[in-house]
């Protein structure tokens, strides 16, 4: 078996047609044509559905295609290993967007005071689209999000903490101190867009009572969103960690509202075994980690401590 080949088969279901792969991988169509047949004589299957055009993966295909990922994962990380025992190079790690604010800048200086050798590429996005570029190999891992009731699975990501949110309101909103899901009905909302899983849970909650959530202003950065319902503007959903510590503390207040407590647990997911690079993907795991359990304070004496211990034991793995 042939990794061109099959590298060329993932590069036509990736890109969606034989043309694109070719422009892809700098070869001509008929090369890649080629070398697919190739992979499916190996195989004694067929791939590709040539009938539809452009040419669609058969479901023998859709089998082939996810271990020809592994294989090409295992064969870089082979080729990592075997060029060095050090952590060095580009390492491409995906943040979810609902964590990025405020882990981004401390996982960055982390890593470079870790594994300086290592060339950190981080990006910040849904967590959907997150994990399918993990799938994909356009990422070698990624923090992502999920609703605490559907945990991923544990033999390919590693739980990292639980983000919980409030429901804030301007501090003379006529709303109580306890009110219900049916009271939150008409208000005017300061919140993340769609895609984020807080404000998913937020519709299914309202759509239960046939009401929509109201949007008023729709912006990432939960920053900006408390400033934004400190002025009157509208209510939101603030993450515990940021409300404690706002400077807006005075002009906002947290209401409780029954059967209602929104809440998403962190997960790591990676390609795979990434060798040498193991130990910067856990210094971003373990920022993440902290950051959490500490309620949300990277600069807390606890989480600094922390970080210190990870540092000292991490030093050797990552070359320092």
């Amino acid at each position: 078996m042939n990794l061109d080949d099959i590298r060329a088969f993932v590069a036509v279901v990736d890109t969606g047609s034989v043309g694109k792969a070719a422009l892809c991988l700098h070869l001509t169509q008929p090369a890649v044509s080629r070398r697919v047949q190739r992979l499916e004589q190996t195989l004694g299957v067929t791939l590709l559905d040539r009938d539809s055009k452009p040419a669609r993966v058969t479901r023998a295909g859709e089998g082939a295609y996810r271990r020809c990922l592994t294989v090409l994962r295992a064969a870089e990380a082979l080729a990592r290993d075997s060029r060095s025992a050090v952590a060095a190079g580009l390492l491409r790690v995906g943040v979810t967007l609902a964590l990025s604010e405020a882990v981004l800048a401390p996982a960055i200086e982390a890593v470079r005071r870790r594994c300086p050798a290592v060339s950190l590429r981080l990006v910040a996005e849904r967590s959907v689209l997150l994990r399918r570029q993990v799938d994909a190999g356009q990422l070698d891992a990624a923090v992502v999000a999920e609703r605490p009731d559907r945990p991923l699975d544990p033999t390919q990501a590693t739980a990292l903490g639980t983000e919980r949110v409030l429901v804030v309101v301007p501090a003379d909103s006529p709303l109580l101190g306890r009110i219900t899901v049916g009271d939150l009905a008409g208000q005017p909302w300061v919140i993340n867009p769609d895609g984020c899983g807080f404000r998913a849970q937020l519709d299914r909650a309202l759509a239960e009572r046939g009401a929509p959530v109201e949007v008023v202003a729709e912006t990432w950065g939960g920053s900006l969103q408390l400033a934004l319902i400190a002025r009157g503007v509208g209510v939101g959903l603030i993450p515990a960690r940021l409300f404690a510590g706002s400077p807006w503390r005075d002009r906002v207040r947290a209401v409780t509202v029954e059967g209602f407590a929104p809440a998403l647990t962190a997960w790591l997911v990676t390609a795979g075994p990434l060798g040498p690079f193991d130990a910067a993907v856990a210094t971003i795991a373990d920022t993440v980690r902290d950051f959490l359990a500490d309620g949300g304070d990277p600069a807390s004496p606890s989480s600094s401590a922390a970080g210190d211990r990870k540092a000292r034991a991490g030093a050797t793995a990552c070359g320092d």
